[in-house]
């Protein structure tokens, strides 16, 4: 009795809390449509970059421990997802048919003796967290050093007849599958299928990397969508061929502009079935955002733009950008003033009808710089009443 009082005190609290947050966050007009569950998706981005860190050439001891010790500290900060780059620049941190081993895991591309994609599926369903396998579909490379890394491979002599070299914004030779050419689709899909098939995973997760600058800027926008258009939906109807409950999301640029110049044709995919089935906009500003008409609440601006775009009424999740935690801007202040940001866009998305988020990325949640942006959206994020108490596991009881 004791310890189910003290759970209602601390929801009480957690209430009183979250309206004190709306009152010092920066004004925001509420959506009229129903919020979503409170157990909607908190995921949290592992990237390549993470993997790198964190993974790369550990012993089969040493790596389940250090996944383990990283789902903890996710599962530790109310999050219920995991989004694992399983492939990031050609590449594939599994033993593939169609790809090379990821550098970024084994250094010389060999195999490692173990199926790190496998360990990862299991340490996550153990620990009751859902797992995505995150993929970018073109991208082999995205410096020199990757380019040359990648050319060394024998994949590069297979994929040469439908790849693209290009100068990157900072002059760096990248090379890139041509959205295009059916090879490229068959490439991706059969990579979908093999995944799908082979492991346990509960969704296939594409970010934001299309036609980006350089690529092909002599191409029209109506092609490059085309070209994109028949990739999504080849691989959303591969994926429910197999396992019709595996999801497909994308997570696009932010900004809906932005996605739409990169060939990510968002207004079809929220309009027609066959192609997704969420969508996460990388919605990465605060609303304390500096423009030269004055200060604009710029994450809450961009949330509205997508929900107006979602005809279908597809799952909405919100990427939140979890490393500018402390980020000093000129343009982005929020950052730099306060520590209940996430919490405070979590609210906001929720409020108008976003089904929950995915933090980028998992380094952060081992910065002290965040943990204070960590703990706020902990509190405001867990549930207030679950089966008539409060989450155990919300409350680190």
């Amino acid at each position: 009795m004791k310890k189910r009082y003290q759970k209602i005190l601390s929801c009480l609290l957690s209430y009183i809390l979250l309206i004190s947050l709306l009152a010092v966050s920066p004004a925001m007009e509420i959506s009229t449509k129903a919020a979503p569950a409170d157990n909607g998706k908190k995921a949290c981005w592992i990237s390549f970059l993470d993997i790198e860190v964190f993974l790369q050439d550990k012993t089969e001891k040493e790596f389940r421990s250090k996944v383990s010790e990283m789902y903890d500290n996710v599962i530790e900060y109310g999050m219920n997802t995991v989004i694992v780059h399983v492939r990031a620049l050609g590449d594939a941190m599994y033993p593939s048919n169609y790809y090379p081993w990821a550098a970024y895991f084994t250094t010389d591309r060999t195999d490692p003796g173990y199926d790190p994609l496998q360990i990862m599926i299991d340490l996550a369903h153990a620990k009751n967290l859902q797992f995505e396998a995150w993929i970018n579909p073109y991208r082999l490379s995205r410096n020199n050093e990757s380019t040359t890394s990648f050319k060394a491979t024998p994949y590069y002599e297979l994929f040469r007849p439908f790849t693209i070299e290009y100068k990157a914004s900072a002059r760096q030779t990248c090379l890139v599958l041509d959205p295009a050419k059916q090879e490229t689709r068959d490439l991706i899909t059969n990579g979908v299928r093999e995944i799908v098939s082979k492991y346990d995973v509960d969704g296939i997760h594409f970010d934001d990397y299309f036609y980006v600058p350089g690529m092909a800027d002599d191409l029209d926008l109506a092609s490059k969508k085309a070209n994109v258009n028949l990739l999504i939906s080849q691989v959303y109807e591969t994926i429910k061929s197999i396992k019709p409950d595996c999801t497909f999301g994308i997570s696009p640029a932010g900004n809906p502009d932005s996605a739409r110049k990169q060939g990510a044709d968002i207004d079809t995919w929220l309009s027609t079935p066959g192609y997704i089935d969420y969508i996460m906009p990388q919605i990465y500003w605060t609303d304390i955002y500096v423009t030269s008409k004055g200060t604009e609440h710029m994450f809450t601006n961009r949330c509205s733009a997508w929900l107006e775009i979602n005809k279908q009424d597809l799952p909405m999740y919100v990427g939140l950008a979890l490393y500018q935690a402390g980020a000093t801007s000129k343009s982005d202040l929020g950052w730099a003033t306060s520590d209940t940001n996430l919490a405070y866009q979590y609210l906001t998305a929720k409020q108008l009808g976003y089904d929950g988020y995915s933090l980028f990325r998992y380094a952060w949640l081992e910065k002290d710089i965040a943990t204070a942006e960590l703990n706020n959206l902990k509190v405001y994020s867990a549930p207030l009443i679950s089966d008539g108490a409060a989450s155990d596991t919300a409350w680190n009881e």
